[in-house]
């Protein structure tokens, strides 16, 4: 799903304030939960209602999240409610994420296999993912029984099909192929 600008903008002046203040872990934990909390569509779409008042708005916010996350956090999500976005959290926590993966040296990948893989085995893939990103993987497993068997890997924009599905399909085009 593509981010919204919106979304982007209000990470980067999270990251920004997290990199002054030494807090970039602490803010990754806080929008976690906050995406959480915006997630649920029924709390996001009562926290952005203009319908209600600003003032009980906040006062639940400030109520539900009392000392979970820090200042920051609130404010930015308080801000957020009172702009009617709050249900942007979750973009902002993942393009946060993104930010501190990049600062970090760290590439995202998601590895889908027709059955969950064991933890060695995930270990081997991650290895794998590392050497060909040349670079510390954080590793995402998902299952996909279409696949029959074998793997895929996405690592941003570049997908790696080494599946039962996907040379399946590869065969099928080179014979579609070669009977024209």
């Amino acid at each position: 799903m593509p981010l919204t600008g919106a979304g982007r903008r209000y990470a980067e002046a999270a990251f920004e304030l997290a990199l002054r203040d030494g807090t970039i872990d602490a803010w990754s934990r806080d929008l976690v939960l906050l995406a959480g909390l915006a997630g649920d569509e029924r709390v996001a779409r009562a926290v952005d209602s203009p319908a209600v008042p600003f003032v009980h708005r906040r006062a639940a916010l400030e109520s539900s999240l009392g000392a979970l996350v820090s200042p920051g956090a609130r404010n930015l999500a308080l801000l957020l409610a009172k702009r009617g976005r709050f249900s942007v959290l979750p973009e902002v926590s993942a393009e946060y994420d993104a930010l501190v993966r990049d600062s970090r040296g760290i590439v995202a990948a998601t590895v889908t296999t027709p059955a969950p893989l064991s933890d060695p085995q995930l270990a081997q893939v991650r290895t794998r993912v590392e050497q060909l990103a040349g670079a510390k993987a954080q590793v995402t497993a998902a299952t996909d029984p279409t696949l029959l068997g074998g793997l895929t890997i996405r690592i941003g924009d570049t997908l790696i099909d080494a599946s039962v599905k996907g040379r399946l399909a590869r065969l099928r085009g080179e014979l579609v192929q070669g009977t024209s």
